[in-house]
C-alpha cells in the first residue's frame, strides 16, 4: 500500500509539474504572440500612415499647380479685362470724331465712301 501511495504522489508531482510547466510557458509565449501581433498591426499602420502622407504630398503638389495656373488666369483676365477698356475708350473716341465728321456739310457722304472703300463686303451684300 504504501507503494502505491508514493506512486500516486509521484504522479501528481509529475502532473503539478506538467500544469506548472504548461502554465509559464504559456505565460511566457503568449505576451510574445501579442507583442508580435501588436507589431505587426503597427506597421500595418505606419505604412498605411506613410502611404496617406504621399497622397496628400501628391495633393498638395496638384493644388499648387492649380493655384499657379489660377493666378496666371487671373492675370490674363485681368490683362483682358485692360485690352477690352483700352478698346472701349477708343472706340468712344472714334465714334465722337465720326459724329463730329457726320455732322459737318459733306461728311455723310466721305464717311460712306471711306466705309465702302474699306469694307467691300459690304457693297457685296446690297448686290
Amino acid at each position: 500500500m504504501k507503494m502505491k501511495v508514493k506512486q500516486n504522489d509521484i504522479w501528481d508531482y509529475l502532473l503539478s509539474i506538467f500544469i506548472v510547466t504548461v502554465l509559464v510557458i504559456t505565460c511566457l509565449i503568449y505576451p510574445m504572440y501579442t507583442n508580435s501581433e501588436k507589431e505587426n498591426y503597427s506597421e500595418s499602420l505606419k505604412n498605411k500612415i506613410n502611404k496617406l502622407e504621399k497622397e496628400s504630398s501628391n495633393k498638395d503638389i496638384k493644388i499648387l499647380k492649380l493655384k499657379n495656373s489660377l493666378l496666371e488666369t487671373e492675370s490674363e483676365l485681368s490683362a483682358m479685362n485692360e485690352e477690352v477698356k483700352r478698346l472701349s475708350d477708343e472706340n468712344g473716341l472714334f465714334t465722337s470724331m465720326f459724329t463730329g465728321i457726320e455732322s459737318e456739310p459733306g461728311g455723310h457722304e466721305i464717311l460712306k465712301k471711306l466705309f465702302n472703300e474699306l469694307n467691300p463686303k459690304s457693297l457685296e451684300t446690297k448686290k
